[in-house]
């Protein structure tokens, strides 16, 4: 089983700030794919939120995703934080 993961950007719906989410990438890849619900969540320093991705964000999160290398013989990139 592939364990992979993927980091993208989410925004807090309640703050504005913008954090780095890590997901499973073949759950992401599923869930863009099939239409399935995509459920995000923010770890903000004020906010614990989870919510379902709407038409942007799942757009959003393709083009992030399309432009990750998706080969199992490729080493996976590390997360960078900002």
């Amino acid at each position: 089983m592939d364990k992979s993961t993927i980091c993208f950007p989410v925004t807090c719906p309640c703050c504005g700030h913008e954090y780095l989410m890590v997901s499973n990438r073949n759950m992401i890849v599923t869930a863009l794919v099939t239409e399935r619900r995509l459920t995000l969540y923010s770890t903000c320093a004020h906010h614990r939120v989870m919510w379902v991705a709407n038409d942007i964000e799942r757009h959003q999160i393709r083009e992030y995703a399309e432009t990750l290398p998706f080969s199992r013989s490729e080493p996976s990139r590390p997360c960078r934080y900002a």
